[in-house]
């Protein structure tokens, strides 16, 4: 009876890594740091988990993770709320959409991908952002964020990778 329970709490520990791992990198992603640039032109961590754990686990990543984490970037961000939410529901929509074309593909074709569907979902959070404030917000902001988020989606599709490959292979 232990063992079962034990059994238990460890597969549903084991299922919910993906959700955990994005919080995680999502926070740490917050953090302050004493550099201009990196506080105004952060990479889009949350939206790079989404699109990481949806292509390889959505079975354990769905529309609720999503939800959970949007939620989470929001309350720890200083956008206006639902703005992070909106942006990784549009990331949701495109990868369940196209799933089918990235899966099992090389690292650099995922890293293309990235690159193709980032600017719709970073666009759709200035959107949302520009009208909160009735005024249309600097694209230069969008277009840092746009970059630094390519060239920190090997860390952290790495990071990603790491936990997928050794604790949640078993599982499928």
């Amino acid at each position: 009876m232990k063992e079962e329970w034990r059994e238990i709490a460890v597969n549903r520990f084991c299922r919910s890594l993906p959700l955990l791992v994005s919080a995680v990198l999502v926070l740490f992603s917050f953090m302050p740091l004493k550099s201009e640039i990196a506080g105004n032109a952060r990479p889009a961590v949350g939206l790079m988990c989404v699109y990481f754990w949806l292509i390889y686990r959505p079975d354990l990543f769905n529309l609720l993770s999503v939800f959970l984490l949007g939620m989470a970037a929001d309350t720890v961000s200083a956008a206006p709320f639902g703005s992070g939410l909106a942006a990784m529901l549009v990331m949701y929509l495109l990868v369940t959409n196209l799933v089918k074309y990235l899966n099992g593909k090389i690292f650099v074709v995922l890293w293309i991908g990235a690159a193709a569907l980032l600017p719709v979902c970073l666009l759709t959070r200035w959107l949302v952002l520009s009208i909160y404030y009735q005024q249309f917000l600097p694209l230069s902001l969008l277009f840092f964020t746009y970059l630094t988020s390519l060239a920190f989606y090997p860390v952290i599709g790495g990071f990603n990778a790491l936990v997928l490959n050794n604790f949640l292979q078993d599982d499928q």
